[in-house]
C-alpha cells in the first residue's frame, strides 16, 4: 500500500472518530502556549486584521476614549488615546503605555530610549491597536522634508500637516502605497506585516532593548476562515465514484465539520517538529509551511505523522485548496482535480510587487526556519 492511500485512510479514520464525538476536542492547551513566545498563532479575522490580533499585546492604546479629532495646532488623538504631534523635526506618537516613537524628516524610527531603525526615505504607514492609521509622506526636498501627515480611522481622515506645515484638513482615508509597518507591544515594537493569501508574516524591525526577550524576532498569523471555507466547498468540487477518492473526500468533509476545532481562531501553535517548520493542532492535526515543490509556498495539513498532507493551500494573489492524490498508479500527480479558490484575506496586507514585499516574507520565514535548527 503506498504512502500516500496510507496517509489518506488515516485521515478517513481520524476524521469519523472527530465526527462520531459528542463533545468536541477542547483548543485551551493551545490558548496557553508552551513556549513564552510561539512562533504561529491562529486568528479568525473576516475583515481588516487588527494589531491586536497579532498576539503581540495592545499596542499600548487604551480603551477608546473619544473618536478621532485634532490636538492643538498641528496634531491629533486618535481613539485609543495616542498623540500625534507634528513638527518639520519630525512626527512624535506618544502612547497612554508611556512609550514615544519619533519619525524623523530622513525616515528613521527612534524610541525615546534610543533605539533606532530605518531609513524608510519616502515615509511610512503606522498601524495602531486602536485601528487608527497614520500616514507620514516625506519629500526629497532638504527645506520641507515632512511633507504631509494623515491620520485615518475608518472611512474618516484628518490632516493635522499638509504641504510641510500645520493644518486641520478633514478628508477621507486613503489607501497608502507605501511601507507600513504596526505598532505592536507598548507601541514602540514595530512589525512589518506581509500577507501571502492567509498567512501573515512578520518581521521585527525595532524593539527597546529591555523588550527584545518580550517580543519575538518573526510571527506567522494563520487566517482560519479562508481554511475552513475551502474544506467545506472542497467535497462539492469531487464526484468521482473511485473507492480512493471517495474516501478522501469523506475525509475531508467530516474535517470541514470539525474544523473551528481543528483550526481555533486565538491558538498558539508549539512545534511539532524542530527542524521543520511544523506545528502541533488538536486531535492529532499538524500544520507545515512547505517552502519547496510545485506552487510553493504552501500551507500543508497533516494527520499525525502522515508523510503526506491530507489537504494543501497555495499561498498568494490566487490561491487555492488542492487534495493530495489518492490515486497511487498516477505516479508524479500531486493533486486530484481542479484546486479551491481561496477566498482572499486582508487586501491591505497582501504584499505587493513594487516593494518586493513577496520575496522578503520568504526570506522572513526562511530565516525562521534557520534560527529553529
Amino acid at each position: 500500500m503506498g504512502s500516500t492511500t496510507a496517509g489518506l485512510m488515516a485521515a478517513a479514520a481520524l476524521a469519523s472518530a472527530l465526527a462520531a464525538q459528542q463533545q468536541p476536542p477542547s483548543p485551551q492547551p493551545l490558548l496557553a502556549p508552551r513556549a513564552p513566545q510561539p512562533e504561529v498563532v491562529l486568528s479568525g479575522a473576516t475583515g481588516d486584521l487588527q494589531v491586536g490580533e497579532l498576539g503581540l499585546g495592545s499596542g499600548g492604546v487604551a480603551a477608546r476614549r473619544s473618536e478621532l479629532r485634532f490636538a492643538g495646532e498641528d496634531g491629533c488623538w486618535t481613539p485609543g488615546g495616542v498623540r500625534v504631534v507634528c513638527r518639520s523635526a519630525g512626527v512624535k506618537l506618544t502612547f497612554p503605555s508611556g512609550r514615544e516613537l519619533l519619525v524623523a524628516p530622513d525616515g528613521a524610527l527612534h524610541l525615546r530610549s534610543g533605539e533606532a531603525a530605518g531609513h524608510y526615505r519616502s515615509g511610512v504607514e503606522l498601524l495602531l491597536a486602536d485601528g487608527a492609521r497614520v500616514q507620514i509622506s516625506l519629500a526629497q526636498s532638504r527645506k520641507h522634508r515632512v511633507r504631509e501627515v494623515t491620520v485615518a480611522h475608518g472611512d474618516r481622515a484628518l490632516q493635522p500637516w499638509r504641504r510641510g506645515s500645520a493644518a486641520k484638513t478633514k478628508g477621507r482615508a486613503r489607501r497608502w502605497a507605501g511601507i507600513r509597518l504596526a505598532c505592536c507591544g507598548d507601541g514602540g515594537d514595530l512589525y512589518r506585516p506581509i500577507a501571502l493569501g492567509p498567512l501573515v508574516v512578520l518581521d521585527r524591525v525595532l524593539v527597546a532593548d529591555d523588550r527584545r526577550e518580550l517580543a519575538p524576532r518573526e510571527r506567522l498569523v494563520v487566517l482560519t476562515d479562508p481554511l475552513q471555507q475551502s474544506l467545506e466547498r472542497m467535497p462539492r468540487q469531487h464526484r468521482e465514484t473511485q473507492q480512493a477518492v471517495r474516501r478522501a473526500v469523506a475525509a475531508v468533509t467530516a474535517l470541514a465539520e470539525r474544523s473551528a476545532h481543528v483550526l481555533p481562531a486565538g491558538a498558539a501553535l508549539p512545534r511539532a517538529e524542530r527542524a521543520r517548520l511544523r506545528w502541533s493542532l488538536p486531535g492529532d492535526f499538524e500544520l507545515e509551511r512547505g517552502l519547496d515543490g510545485p506552487l510553493a509556498p504552501r500551507l500543508e495539513l497533516f494527520v499525525g505523522r502522515s508523510p503526506s498532507p491530507m489537504v494543501e493551500w497555495t499561498l498568494g494573489a490566487a490561491g487555492a485548496a488542492y487534495l493530495t492524490n489518492p490515486n497511487t498508479e498516477q505516479l508524479g500527480k500531486r493533486w486530484h482535480g481542479n484546486g479551491t479558490r481561496l477566498e482572499t484575506a486582508v487586501p491591505e496586507l497582501q504584499a505587493r510587487e513594487h516593494l518586493h514585499e513577496r520575496q522578503h516574507a520568504l526570506q522572513v520565514v526562511r530565516r525562521l526556519t534557520r534560527a529553529a535548527r
